[in-house]
């Protein structure tokens, strides 16, 4: 987990590929970076809720407002850039 701009992001790598999403969830605000990964999804440690990580979809549920947000993110030699 990071803070950027007072703003908590949760950062994954999942397949060699970085990933960015706001790190509260959306249901109570546990942290998803402390979350139980499983393949390309983040599961909530307290509720269960889960998460596609590429792109933060709520995947329990077809409800939209559900989704974590996610940042796009770039690799630039060493660093992994979070555009907020």
């Amino acid at each position: 987990m990071f803070v950027v701009d007072d703003v908590m992001i949760g950062v994954f790598h999942v397949n060699g590929q970085f990933f960015a999403l706001d790190n509260q969830c959306p249901h109570e605000g546990a942290s998803l970076a402390h979350g139980i990964i499983e393949g390309d999804t983040v599961r909530c440690r307290i509720h269960h809720w889960r998460f596609r990580i590429r792109d933060g979809t709520y995947l329990d549920e077809d409800k939209p407002r559900c989704n974590a947000h996610a940042f796009p993110v770039r690799v630039v030699g060493e660093d992994v850039q979070v555009e907020l």
